[in-house]
């Protein structure tokens, strides 16, 4: 039996997932541990009795003897690092939601540990992995090179807009080498340009709840929606063949990758210009304190 740990409770998709976890045979969740940064003493408890999960660890380290591989779901990305760290020094297996980091450092940061303790690290975004994706990406051939892609989705900057450019990631891949922040006109529009030329448009908070993308080829035009309800299953499989020691189409270099681009994006706005992922400064980034702030008041107010 596969035994999954849920560290922090903050979000929808510790539920979401638990559920489809459960449901896949061999896997159980048998483990949380909540550090309340959004919910009250207690929502732990009573999130484990509702999912019934039978072991609720008073603290993180608790955890390691119960479960064969964790998952992060914290809204205060500064503190995935922290939370990863006694996981990856034991070898066992993380997935971190999305933005698996939220700041330069903690990217190279992240990156040393799964090199010096070789256990894997997976997630970021689920639309990465959506069905769609798969499709599309199976029709290269008959589809032709990729010259340009717009890719557009809902939420804010950030937090939710990192999906769009996961999303994005899934059909053209990374080797982002310098970002421009484009305009704003009820939406944020950034150009990516890549090593080998390739243009990336993205288009950040649209005003509707969708997820879509187009691409320009020799062939055509192509474009894809994303089905919301069909993406997390492919995810979380994929983390399962993971812990399993098998090897899943992932690579943490690319959710890193796409932190790098937003806070790129981020700089461009604030002073103009191309800015090169390479000369983007380690202390850079976005305040996932202020953010889990605004997100727990957000959640008591029942928002």
């Amino acid at each position: 039996m596969i035994r999954i740990g849920l560290v922090d409770l903050d979000t929808s998709h510790p539920k979401t997932f638990t559920k489809i976890l459960n449901a896949i045979p061999g896997v159980v969740v048998n483990a949380l541990w909540d550090g309340r940064d959004v919910w009250p003493e207690g929502y732990d408890e009573r999130f484990a009795k509702e999912h019934n999960i039978p072991h609720v660890c008073k603290r993180l380290e608790d955890m390691l003897e119960r479960v064969d591989a964790a998952m992060i779901h914290g809204v205060n990305w500064d503190k995935h690092l922290d939370r990863a760290f006694p996981f990856l020094t034991a070898g066992k297996p993380i997935l971190i939601d999305k933005p698996m980091v939220g700041k330069v450092r903690d990217i190279y940061g992240l990156l040393e540990l799964h090199a010096a303790h070789k256990a894997p690290v997976y997630g970021g975004s689920a639309l990465r992995h959506a069905p769609e994706i798969a499709m599309l990406r199976s029709q290269a051939e008959r589809i032709g090179d990729v010259f340009t892609a717009v890719a557009t989705g809902p939420g804010d900057f950030f937090s939710y807009g990192i999906h769009t450019t996961e999303m994005a990631q899934g059909l053209v891949g990374t080797g982002a080498n310098y970002v421009e922040y484009v305009a704003e006109n009820k939406s944020a529009f950034i150009s990516v340009t890549y090593h080998n030329g390739f243009v990336l448009i993205l288009q950040l908070q649209q005003p509707f709840h969708e997820w879509s993308m187009c691409l320009f080829t020799a062939t055509g035009m192509h474009t894809m929606r994303i089905d919301p309800t069909r993406f997390y299953e492919p995810f979380l499989h994929n983390f399962i063949e993971l812990v399993k020691g098998n090897e899943v189409p992932f690579a943490v270099e690319a959710p890193l990758e796409a932190v790098k681009i937003h806070i790129a994006a981020k700089l461009s706005r604030q002073h103009g210009g191309k800015i090169y992922l390479s000369e983007v400064p380690s202390e850079e980034g976005f305040d996932g304190a202020a953010y889990a702030a605004e997100y727990a008041a957000a959640k008591r107010r029942g928002a």
